[in-house]
């Protein structure tokens, strides 16, 4: 069911052709909002696109193929969605990377694409982004970090400092934009059935974890408040067993 508040919104969802970024889509989809969904595989995010716009034909869904660890992939996915959506309201930093490995054995190659994809990438499509938010009447960001960005875990160090960087960055931003009316949000999950989660952890039980959609769900939540109450970050968890995220 579509929302007054939602319909005839536009947002770019990167990371769109799974776990999280898929979940969201669709679940803005169903409020009427038209998308831009990135992703580093052209086949999957089409595929993906496809799934999202066959269920719900009133919206537009569209595909973007990109690389954030390309310098010019920010500033691309952005002019995208201006030129072939017409505008911007929600900008939702998804996409990420994740690393498992003992600080000694990662090397510079490692933590430079980590650290690119996780927080570089997010920063920049913030920066080209904003002109066109502030045009909107609804502009909100969501920024996509994790709780080992508190607590910290081993072997993920690379990955721990990456997100840790997306919750300093959001804090200076909203006071930065907050005069301009736009709302910048980071929610931290616990660990989240997703492929990435299974890849570092494949002896998880994903039935412990986190559903995407719950995540889907909690950012829906965020994006219809129009309020004057303000919420920081949001740490999602779901612990039934001690030492994962």
């Amino acid at each position: 069911m579509t929302t007054e508040k939602l319909s005839g919104k536009r947002a770019i969802i990167t990371g769109g052709s799974r776990g999280i970024g898929f979940s969201t889509a669709k679940a803005l989809a169903a409020h009427g909002v038209n998308l831009l969904i990135s992703g580093k595989n052209p086949e999957s995010i089409a595929k993906a696109a496809k799934a999202v716009a066959d269920e719900y034909r009133n919206i537009t869904v569209m595909p973007f193929a990109a690389d954030l660890s390309s310098k010019e992939t920010p500033q691309a996915i952005i002019y995208e969605a201006v030129n072939k959506l017409g505008g911007i309201d929600f900008l939702i930093n998804n996409a990420g990377i994740s690393l498992s490995k003992p600080l000694e054995n990662t090397e510079e190659d490692e933590w430079d694409a980590v650290m690119t994809v996780n927080a570089k990438a997010p920063y920049f499509l913030c920066k080209y982004a904003l002109p066109h938010l502030r045009k909107s009447i609804h502009p909100v960001i969501i920024q996509i970090a994790s709780v080992v960005a508190f607590k910290g875990y081993e072997h993920q160090s690379a990955y721990a400092a990456s997100k840790h960087a997306i919750l300093g960055f959001t804090k200076t931003l909203t006071k930065e934009v907050q005069n301009d009316g736009i709302r910048v949000y980071t929610i931290s999950p616990g660990g989240v059935a997703t492929d990435m989660a299974t890849a570092i952890r494949p002896d998880l039980d994903t039935t412990d974890l986190i559903h995407p959609d719950e995540i889907a769900e909690t950012l829906v939540y965020l994006l219809q408040q129009t309020g004057n109450a303000m919420i920081d970050n949001i740490s999602l968890h779901r612990f039934t067993k001690p030492g994962w995220l």
